[in-house]
């Protein structure tokens, strides 16, 4: 809940009380959100907070800030990044104010920071001045892409060509698991060693799908597990066991999406209904909220995943 620019979207919150940091990942988020529901004034807020606290003299966002003296972490992240102008960019499509100037200022930081002109990279280290020599393909958000080639298709057309291919020519294993980064100095894609993070892999699936890749094994697998095991986990192993039995608000957000955008309604609805059991129904300060209800865990990540895949949902029937 935000009132005024004095307020700051903490990472999570429980019953012991608030996280003592905020992310930028949050901040463009729900500035994406605002966009998307062409709420002015609330993105107009965001907008103003993400400014205020996150961004650098040196012209990047800070990835975290202290939630008590606001303090910035002097690293940035290229997801991060890459929300951030997608959401101006939704801002001004929708016609929801002059953003010209921030659509330029982000569009350079990025460009300056993530990249080296033709490779994305991971972060920019500003304490070592140094960029990662990897990028992880669930950062590469190829929406978020498309949007900076079509604002400035002269600099941006080669690393939006590099990003593509980096997507297209994935390494895939069984059940549509992918590999979390490319290295660029080893020239080879890098696999978790832990299992598969489904956050982090259907992030990776809906890059693919907007670089006109093929995600049928994934679906494939997800509605196995679904008429199976009447769930989506959280981690698995490589040969699709489950890891962990958790679940997450999150995970299923991103496989409704994933499933809509492939024309399956049957279980993007599934997953849907799945997001909204998360939904806490009481009427203490977690009401409302999407996390556990017997220890009142709620992420700003999940909220705001939920939020994103619900305004989809009702943009369907627009």
């Amino acid at each position: 809940k935000l009132h005024d620019q004095n307020d700051v979207i903490i990472y999570s919150v429980n019953q012991q009380g608030l996280a003592d940091y905020g992310v930028s990942e949050s901040m463009g988020q729900a500035m994406e959100y605002a966009a998307l529901r062409k709420d002015r004034q609330y993105f107009d807020l965001l907008a103003a907070q993400t400014d205020k606290y996150y961004l650098d003299r040196a012209g990047y966002y800070y990835w975290k800030i202290n939630a008590e003296n606001y303090a910035g972490e002097q690293i940035c992240a290229l997801v991060d990044d890459l929300r951030i102008f997608k959401a101006y960019y939704l801002a001004a499509q929708n016609n929801m104010g002059d953003y010209s100037k921030q659509l330029a200022s982000v569009s350079e930081s990025i460009y300056k920071f993530d990249s080296d002109g033709k490779y994305l990279y991971d972060f920019y280290d500003d304490r070592s001045q140094q960029k990662a020599d990897y990028v992880s393909l669930f950062y590469l958000d190829m929406n978020s892409i498309d949007m900076l080639k079509a604002y400035d298709k002269q600099k941006w057309q080669e690393l939006w060509q590099n990003s593509r291919e980096l997507l297209q020519k994935i390494e895939k294993r069984e059940y549509g698991f992918y590999p979390v980064a490319f290295s660029y100095s080893e020239k080879k894609y890098v696999w978790n060693e832990t299992g598969i993070n489904m956050v982090e892999n259907l992030y990776t699936a809906l890059n693919l799908y907007n670089a006109d890749g093929d995600t049928g094994s994934l679906l494939k697998f997800m509605r196995e597990e679904i008429k199976t095991n009447k769930k989506i986990a959280n981690w698995y192993n490589f040969d699709g066991s489950v890891k962990d039995e958790n679940e997450s608000a999150a995970v299923y957000a991103l496989a409704a999406r994933l499933f809509w955008l492939n024309n399956d309604s049957k279980y993007a609805l599934w997953c849907y209904s799945k997001v909204l059991a998360f939904q806490i129904e009481d009427v203490s300060d977690f009401g409302g909220g999407f996390g556990d209800q017997d220890s009142g865990m709620v992420y700003a990540f999940d909220q705001l995943e939920a939020l994103l895949m619900l305004r989809m949902v009702q943009g369907i029937g627009e």
